[in-house]
């Protein structure tokens, strides 16, 4: 199991609302198992929503699935199902594109700890393997050191 760092990470970019992002350029075919840490959401930090696109990284009979989450959590916010890079009607390019949903769909989900956003191969690509892997979220702040948004005052 190998773990690797987007530049974002190894970088340590300071991240801000209203995007947090991450980009990792796979040049060897990741395996099951390994993980992508993409970038550190900040304390403070609320979650709306976000999108996993990139490359068509699996070519042929696609078996190349990801989740997006957090250490404890590995699917927090994607449990990806078999991605297809594959051309489809309206979208003008082939490669991955899905919105993150999981535990999204309950509603934002806010940090008050800064957490690393992870991605994890759960079935590694059959063919190709290779290209730019980008994962964008949809962030709010607020002052951690004060209450969070929803505490009663």
């Amino acid at each position: 199991m190998a773990n690797v760092n987007s530049v974002q990470h190894a970088a340590n970019v300071q991240q801000d609302d209203p995007y947090l992002w991450g980009v990792y350029e796979i040049a060897t075919a990741l395996s099951q198992d390994d993980t992508i840490t993409m970038f550190t959401i900040p304390a403070g930090t609320t979650i709306v929503g976000g999108r996993l696109y990139g490359d068509d990284i699996d070519t042929g009979t696609e078996t190349l699935e990801l989740d997006v989450g957090v250490a404890g959590n590995a699917d927090q916010f994607l449990d990806s199902g078999v991605l297809s890079g594959d051309p489809e009607a309206g979208k003008p390019e082939t490669g991955i594109c899905i919105e993150l949903f999981g535990e999204l769909a309950g509603g934002p989900i806010t940090f008050t700890e800064a957490t690393d956003v992870i991605v994890t191969v759960t079935a590694a690509a059959q063919a190709g393997g290779t290209g730019t892997l980008y994962l964008k979220m949809d962030a709010t702040r607020y002052d951690a050191r004060v209450s969070p948004p929803d505490a009663p005052i």
